[in-house]
């Protein structure tokens, strides 16, 4: 008699649906990291141009986070950040005069954060107008270290 026993179907069935859980459990981690970092680099990119906006007219753009709705608002445009995942948060703690300014291109300093379950970004500016993004507490895929 050839084949294999009830015993080891089962025995394999049970090895192999161990994995499959493994994975799925690490592909959703995957999954949640990816949506940040890409939150992050879209957040970067809207506050760039938001800094390039108010340099080239040499205008205030005044930053303002609201957390319940979470978006990210500059008074020199129209448009507001919202993230695309609904999963994420966003959260601030900028005066009320935080923001751009064309003169020179300096800035108020400041940052945003966004999280999920994955971990937290932050765009972080300086007063003298540079822009990163950087994970806390630890490096998340290619974003590195805030400290």
């Amino acid at each position: 008699m050839s084949g294999f026993t009830l015993l080891e179907m089962m025995v394999v069935m049970l090895l192999v649906s161990g994995m499959a859980l493994y994975g799925i459990h690490g592909f959703r981690q995957q999954r949640m990291a990816l949506q940040l970092e890409q939150a992050g680099q879209v957040l970067l990119t809207f506050l760039q141009q938001a800094q390039r906006r108010a340099f080239a007219e040499n205008s205030t753009g005044q930053i303002e986070v609201n957390a319940e709705q979470r978006s990210v608002r500059v008074h020199n445009t129209s448009r507001t950040y919202v993230p695309s995942s609904s999963d994420i948060t966003v959260a601030s703690q900028l005066t009320t005069n935080a923001g751009f300014y064309g003169v020179r291109n300096n800035a108020l300093a400041g940052h945003i954060d966004l999280s999920n379950s994955a971990g937290t970004v932050s765009v972080i500016w300086s007063a003298q107008g540079r822009l990163r993004l950087c994970a806390q507490p630890q490096r998340l895929l290619g974003i590195p270290s805030c400290n």
